[in-house]
């Protein structure tokens, strides 16, 4: 006959061992309760503070006032902080998730980062909150003044215009989340859409033109400062998986022209302070990527009237044209040099001639990569001899 194994309070070999930690939040009356032992490891104030030598010990975190906020950390922020910590430990206990990466999983990382969090702590943090499928990334775009055209021209037929109108209340902020994976946003004939990607189905209309008038022209600075942000704090926390997923859908969203949401904003995104934190393994392969393919090289152009036959490898490239990836493309003869279009839809083309086929490029970053992270774990076993 067989078992089925349950779930047992005992399983957490500490269930029935009384807290010895008290930890002191200044919006909390009582005191949160927790073992030393499960964050000693795992916090570097943790380890550096003063043991009491009977009773329990205090941690006071009442004034503890996180990066960019004015008030000290709440209690909240630290129960989502021990969650994740006991959840390695203890199978009833849940490590907190976040949809998106909003001010919640920002204080979350701030305070983990200003406890000195233990990297391999920060690495499982990291993983829970990139492996959201649908994670997104709120942005808030301020309108205008205040009402749209349409309105205005409408307020004015009506009698409501004249030097002592008052003018139009200031308009609600726009709140967007933008998925950071499987989709691609853009601008086009004023207004904001959206497709899948793979390409799924024909664009999405995210906000009419009507409506998107008075946002149109913040919307970029909007989108970079969002970036900015969580690009500064992840590579200063060292987050290199969250780095490369933000990464990601900023190259993504390069597209030419007037339908990129970011093009315009490209130096506010890589400021000079995400640019100091960005993570060292990241400025290496970016720049071992970058010295072993030089387009500039090989770099030619497509004869005007030319007819190219591609396959599109990527699934962003194909979707921009409304095709799977691996869809064989007949673009129409080339009218612009640099330009693939097939129909309405228009591309940038750019063709380099000679270096490294893609698989070798890839293979050879990756064997630079591999090389340093081996000389690093030797050096590093022989100093701790």
């Amino acid at each position: 006959m067989s078992r089925v194994k349950r779930r047992r309070s005992e399983d957490f070999l500490l269930a029935n061992v009384p807290a010895d930690l008290l930890i002191i939040t200044s919006d909390s009356e009582r005191p949160i309760e927790a073992h030393f032992i499960v964050l000693l490891p795992c916090s570097k104030l943790v380890r550096d503070l003063p043991r009491a030598s009977s009773g329990k010990t205090i941690w006071d975190l009442s004034k503890l006032v996180l990066e960019g906020q004015s008030s000290p950390v709440s209690s909240a922020v630290v129960r989502q902080w021990l969650s994740h910590l006991y959840s390695r430990v203890d199978i009833a206990q849940k490590t907190p998730l976040f949809p998106s990466l909003s001010e919640a999983a920002q204080s979350l990382l701030l305070f983990a980062d200003a406890v000195g969090t233990s990297t391999a702590v920060l690495r499982s943090l990291c993983d829970a909150l990139t492996s959201q499928p649908g994670l997104t990334l709120p942005v808030v775009v301020n309108g205008g003044a205040g009402g749209t055209a349409d309105a205005a021209a409408a307020g004015g037929a009506a009698g409501g215009g004249g030097a002592d109108a008052a003018p139009p209340p200031p308009l609600p902020p726009l709140q967007l989340e933008l998925v950071l994976r499987g989709k691609l946003y853009y601008v086009l004939g004023g207004e904001m859409r959206v497709f899948d990607v793979p390409y799924a189905s024909a664009f999405q209309a995210l906000i009419a033109a009507s409506a998107f008038e008075p946002y149109k022209a913040a919307l970029s600075g909007a989108v970079a400062a969002a970036l900015e942000g969580w690009l500064y704090l992840a590579g200063r926390v060292g987050l290199v998986a969250l780095v490369r997923l933000l990464f990601d859908f900023f190259q993504s969203h390069l597209l030419p022209g007037h339908a990129s949401m970011i093009l315009d904003s490209t130096k506010a995104v890589l400021s000079r302070r995400v640019l100091e934190c960005m993570p060292h393994e990241l400025l290496v392969e970016g720049f071992v990527s970058d010295r072993l393919w030089g387009p500039q090289l090989g770099q030619a152009d497509v004869a005007i009237g030319s007819q190219l036959r591609l396959v599109m490898r990527s699934p962003h490239t194909a979707a921009c044209f409304g095709l799977g990836p691996g869809t064989q493309l007949t673009g129409d003869a080339v009218r612009q040099q640099d330009t693939l279009q097939q129909g309405a839809n228009v591309n940038v083309l750019r063709l380099s001639v000679g270096g490294l086929t893609p698989a070798q490029h890839q293979q050879a970053v990756l064997a630079v990569m591999q090389q340093l992270e081996e000389e690093e774990a030797g050096s590093t076993a022989g100093g701790s001899k």
